[in-house]
């Protein structure tokens, strides 16, 4: 069915490693230039699978674009970046809780934030067949089932337990307002033994994640009351006062609140009703 814009949970043997399913599907005329996404930074690292026409990604309005390949594990971004797909755009996307992606792999995350890599190239090799099956798929329920099958199977194995990290980067997605060292202390750990362990397995600073999970909370808020006040917003979403909300749009997006609102009431999915308001995983 087209067009499609998918969000749903994991199954419940997934739960603690996929925070949620994403599946979007979009299909423009060959006559139109395909709409630009403003992607703000999310508090989670992912694995995307682009089903139909490629994606490709910039940094500034009119830069150059890199291409991204049919299966790519994405860190955790600190900057939005500007999306473009085809016009027959497909992409299944599977975000994980925090940690996870680091004890299915062992990749330092903080070797990946702002980045991508190849998961073609990472894998073994029946993960090329996951890809070739997945590709085959229009059907949004089974494109997750399938690709649960092949991660139910790793997350089975042998594999690298949870750390403190993982659990204050959870409280950290609520909006915990406890300071680190309290964080810290709580789970054995002085404050500097939790941000190594926590850039590791999720590529960020504690801090900066909090940051980046309130400001994710922020713009959805925005999505779903597009008239509210910002002041208003930010208070909803954990900020304290306007020049915090100032400086995260500056420092995450380069732009004001304002500026970025217009360029987000562009987005592709716009053109056929949707928009992301929900919280993701919630």
């Amino acid at each position: 069915m087209l067009p499609l814009f998918h969000f749903m949970p994991p199954s419940p043997p997934l739960r603690g490693w996929v925070r949620q399913h994403q599946v979007i599907r979009l299909r423009f005329d060959s006559g139109l230039v395909v709409p630009v996404k403003p992607y703000w930074p999310r508090p989670a690292a992912a694995l995307a699978f682009y089903l139909r026409d490629a994606e490709h990604v910039a940094l500034v309005p009119g830069g150059p674009q890199r291409r991204k390949a049919r299966a790519v594990l994405i860190g955790q971004p600190t900057a939005a970046t500007l999306r473009q797909g085809g016009h027959d755009f497909a992409v299944y996307q599977i975000e994980f809780e925090p940690g996870a992606l680091y004890r299915l792999t062992g990749l330092p995350l903080d070797t990946l934030t702002d980045d991508w890599l190849d998961a073609e190239a990472l894998f073994p090799a029946d993960f090329r067949a996951l890809v070739e099956r997945l590709a085959q798929l229009d059907d949004a329920g089974q494109l997750i089932e399938q690709a649960e099958a092949w991660l139910m199977a790793r997350a089975q194995a042998p594999r690298r337990p949870e750390a403190a990290a993982d659990v204050v980067a959870r409280r950290l997605l609520t909006g915990d307002g406890q300071g680190l060292d309290t964080l810290a202390r709580t789970h054995g750990l002085d404050v500097r033994q939790l941000r190594r362990q926590f850039a590791a397995r999720t590529g960020v600073s504690p801090r900066l994640f909090g940051r980046v999970a309130r400001f994710d909370r922020l713009v959805r808020l925005a999505n779903l009351a597009p008239q509210a006040r910002w002041l208003d917003l930010a208070l909803d979403a954990g900020y304290h006062d306007h020049q915090h909300l100032a400086r995260d749009f500056r420092e995450f997006t380069g732009m004001t609140p304002s500026a970025f609102r217009q360029l987000e009431m562009q987005a592709p999915e716009r053109r056929f009703g949707f928009c992301e308001s929900s919280e993701p995983g919630r």
